[in-house]
């Protein structure tokens, strides 16, 4: 209580005004266990791009190779694709990069072979069908590829990425809001052992 004449008791008020509501216990358990994170950003330098996109690479027949170029303001993919045994040199230039539930699209601006001839959509649809069922995803109206990034993931990981920074040999993804759920590694108590 506030005395005449005395400030008033501000650790209290501050006390009150910066706690967090408590959340009933039905939410807490519906929740499980989650870490989360506001302002996530990751940068890849394109050493470690290339080594992860070359995971997906090796997953889908016919596609030999497969190199990320990182440039300011550009992000382009050189590919060889062999097609009836002959290996054909593509470069496509990548923009609108969207994850959200495991899945990265991403818009093919240009995708052409020698640099100046524009590849058909038949052989990116080739590509696909090439890949295991549900790794890539091609809408050739819109010219959007999308792969399907689960396999990767953690389970429980929820990641949306809200924008993308080329610079020179390096891509930095800004990721929005997210979290992970703990709750199929804390299922087991510290104390248990593990089986061998």
């Amino acid at each position: 209580m506030e005395q005449p004449g005395h400030p008033p008791n501000l650790a209290y008020k501050m006390d009150q005004e910066a706690t967090a509501e408590k959340l009933p216990a039905a939410v807490v358990e519906e929740l499980g266990y989650r870490v989360r994170w506001s302002g996530l950003s990751l940068t890849f330098d394109e050493k470690t791009l290339n080594a992860l996109v070359t995971r997906v690479a090796e997953r889908i027949e016919d596609l030999k190779d497969l190199r990320i170029e990182v440039s300011s303001g550009e992000l382009a993919a050189n590919l060889v694709v062999h097609r009836f045994g002959v290996p054909l040199s593509a470069k496509a230039t990548l923009s609108q990069l969207r994850l959200k539930d495991g899945f990265l699209a991403f818009v093919l601006d240009k995708v052409q072979a020698l640099s100046f001839i524009p590849i058909p959509d038949q052989l990116l649809s080739y590509l696909v069908a090439k890949a295991p069922p549900g790794l890539l995803t091609y809408y050739p109206q819109d010219r959007i590829m999308v792969v399907n990034l689960n396999d990767w993931m953690p389970p429980g990981v929820d990641l949306s990425l809200e924008r993308t920074v080329f610079q020179r040999g390096a891509l930095t993804l800004h990721f929005a809001a997210g979290s992970y759920d703990l709750s199929e590694l804390l299922k087991f108590s510290l104390h248990d052992e593990p089986e061998n």
